[in-house]
């Protein structure tokens, strides 16, 4: 199949394909070192036939063999997987094609692979985006948003994140902090997710860059600019896919964060004195 036309055709199924039919093909791709051929070819023709639900048939598949894809010995492959395995829990939750447990293990593969990546560059010249922890923040976003997360696993998936923020060897600076923190917001969207939920994931965050010391950690820049872009969403919202995020307890949990902002810079907010 020639993959590059189905791009420039913006995606349509090529006349005659059964697209479960090269659904192998596809993921076998998102391991190339060319960055035409993973991202705009296999992983967009993956994203948009998936939202499309041209494999709802092979929709498990898709989830099984993207959530295996996370322990892949090629971390293009093991990033490339995250986003659409993020796809394919969205399908179901549009959709609920799948049996109750099938996005819990999927969400339990992502959680022992993503605070492990060791190779978390954003962008490497000649291979193109890599950016694991773009990407699996995105699917942390995916797995909040879904009905059948509870309450104490969208805790988990806050955890999950912080302790990926306590093991960056690299300063990153391409977008992460707004991928983080949207997923974030995915799970401060919830209404399960109560204040006293917040303020108690956040005196845990806080910890990654206190006692406060300069020059700052990757960890510690990023956790602090990921509260940043949090910050800015819980005033602004969010649209994601034309749903709107918005805080499930404005209130409290804008002044959880502020409180835990002020803590680093006593100048933020009104009335505030240096």
């Amino acid at each position: 199949m020639n993959w590059a036309e189905v791009a420039a055709r913006g995606y349509a199924v090529p006349e005659g394909l059964h697209p479960p039919d090269a659904l192998g093909e596809l993921l076998g791709m998102l391991g190339s070192e060319d960055p035409e051929v993973r991202d705009r070819q296999a992983y967009s023709t993956l994203a948009h036939w998936t939202r499309a639900g041209h494999f709802d048939s092979v929709l498990r598949e898709l989830g099984d063999a993207t959530a295996f894809g996370l322990s892949h010995e090629s971390v293009l492959v093991r990033s490339f997987s995250a986003l659409v395995l993020g796809e394919a829990i969205r399908r179901d939750r549009l959709t609920s094609l799948l049996p109750g447990e099938t996005v819990a293990v999927w969400r339990d593969r992502w959680t022992r692979w993503y605070p492990h990546e060791l190779d978390v560059r954003s962008f490497e010249e000649g291979v193109g985006w890599v950016h694991a922890v773009a990407h699996g923040a995105d699917t942390a976003r995916e797995v909040a948003s879904h009905p059948r997360t509870e309450r104490a696993e969208l805790r988990g998936l806050l955890d999950t994140l912080t302790k990926r923020l306590r093991s960056l060897p690299l300063h990153l600076n391409q977008t992460e902090d707004d991928r983080l923190a949207l997923a974030m917001l995915a799970v401060l969207a919830r209404e399960e997710y109560e204040p006293g939920d917040v303020r108690g994931w956040l005196a845990d965050y806080r910890t990654l860059w206190t006692p406060l010391s300069f020059p700052l950690s990757p960890g510690a820049a990023l956790a602090l600019r990921t509260l940043h872009s949090l910050h800015t969403l819980l005033h602004l919202g969010a649209t994601v896919d034309g749903v709107t995020l918005r805080p499930a307890y404005p209130e409290a949990t804008l002044a959880a964060v502020q409180d835990i902002l002020r803590s680093v810079h006593p100048y933020s907010g009104e009335g505030q004195t240096v």
